[in-house]
């Protein structure tokens, strides 16, 4: 299941949304939380990668620095890791924990709790 997600996370820190948009079901719905211009959520895979591209577009980037732990089975996968914002208000390191659902190898449903959400939606502006 590591390799699952560290695959995934890579191709998105190397910012290959290409390679990254191959492991998103089509029909995904994306939480993303906070009170910043980026949060809430998107459903489906076109809106959801267009979130990422206005992130991109804002200067605000995500670099998933450290995958702690990942369990999970045929559905569901947690992931414990370290993750890097960087954006127009500088840039902060941060634990979260990701919660997904799976089918049939890609993502479906995707929700991040991050430690000091307000520092994240300070920096992201």
């Amino acid at each position: 299941m590591q390799q699952w997600l560290v695959a995934r996370w890579r191709a998105f820190n190397r910012g290959d949304l290409e390679a990254f948009a191959a492991t998103i079901d089509d029909g995904v719905v994306w939480h993303a939380p906070g009170n910043n211009r980026f949060s809430g959520t998107s459903e489906g895979k076109a809106a959801t990668l267009g979130r990422f591209q206005e992130l991109g577009a804002a200067g605000v980037r995500f670099d998933f620095t450290d995958v702690h732990d990942v369990v999970g089975g045929d559905d569901h996968v947690v992931a414990l890791l370290t993750v890097k914002a960087t954006g127009p208000g500088g840039e902060v390191e941060y634990p979260a924990v990701f919660v997904m659902h799976v089918a049939d190898g890609k993502l479906t449903e995707f929700w991040a709790m991050n430690q000091d959400q307000a520092e994240i939606d300070r920096i992201i502006g």
